[in-house]
């Protein structure tokens, strides 16, 4: 049981350390998403949260910018739940 459990712990440790190591955030603050600019809103040790720039696409009733996110793992990005953020001019 106890060989068991060191073999769990090292091999989660080494999972997180390597994670923490290829964590896009941690080298590229900025990177480029479909040629638009893209900004790190979250950076934590095994992944970072990016938010597209600029380049949004208006919702259905006009009223709130849509922007895009991804997450980024193991130096992969991955798209996640888009935000909007309500316009200031929106008629």
């Amino acid at each position: 049981m106890k060989k068991n459990f060191t073999i769990l712990l090292v091999t989660l440790i080494m999972v997180i350390g390597i994670l923490g190591i290829t964590n896009p955030g941690f080298k590229q603050p900025y990177q480029l998403f479909d040629n638009v600019e893209g900004k790190l809103t979250h950076n934590y040790y095994i992944f970072s949260v990016y938010q597209q720039h600029n380049g949004y696409s208006l919702s259905n009733n006009k009223k709130y910018r849509v922007y895009k996110r991804y997450i980024g793992i193991a130096l992969n990005f991955f798209e996640v739940s888009p935000i909007e953020v309500e316009q200031e001019n929106a008629n």
